[in-house]
């Protein structure tokens, strides 16, 4: 079978396109939404800029959640009741995830393990395992009280994120003019 050879084709000067040069705002933050953030600014403040809102949502939502599944539960296993997840522990646990990603391990215990191949203390350092498997299974996006009915001629698919997806939206409407 032969091979056939793909060539790109370039504009030709008889090709008319119209390019649209953007004539907004200057790109980038916008200074008078951001006041404080200028080229020295570390990237942990713009990415708090942009994600605050995010984690208070997140926090709000998965302690709603533990308390729902709590409530659930007879009265000898509520005595086992861990106390509400913190902020602080919730920038911690997206610390973690975070560096999960640089940091690939088989399965998830390994990441706290003390055996010499595994060792990283960065992990037990942050949190102790019990408390970020917690926040892992009860980590909410949406209150499930209120879930949309199927049957509506508009379902919205993404209802269970919906709110993070607006508030990102809005987030950077409000904090950015793209190039």
């Amino acid at each position: 079978m032969k091979r056939k050879e793909i060539e790109f084709c370039h504009r030709r000067e008889i090709d008319t396109a119209s390019i649209h040069d953007f004539t907004g705002l200057p790109h980038g933050i916008k200074q008078s939404a951001a006041p404080n953030i200028s080229p020295e600014s570390s990237p942990c403040t713009i990415f708090f800029l942009f994600f605050r809102q995010i984690f208070v949502i997140l926090l709000r939502e998965t302690n709603q959640y533990f308390h729902q599944y709590v409530a659930s539960l007879d009265e000898a296993s509520m005595r086992a009741k861990q106390p509400d997840v913190t902020m602080e522990e919730i920038h911690q646990f997206f610390a973690i995830i975070i560096q999960m990603g640089h940091d690939q391990r088989d399965c998830l215990k390994d990441y706290w393990s003390r055996e010499e191949q595994y060792f990283t203390p960065f992990y037990s350092n942050k949190m102790v395992p019990d408390r970020f498997f917690h926040i892992l299974r009860f980590l909410h996006f949406e209150n499930n009280d209120n879930p949309p009915n199927r049957d509506d001629s508009y379902y919205d698919k993404l209802w269970n994120i919906r709110n993070i997806f607006d508030t990102l939206n809005n987030k950077f409407y409000e904090l950015y003019n793209p190039t």
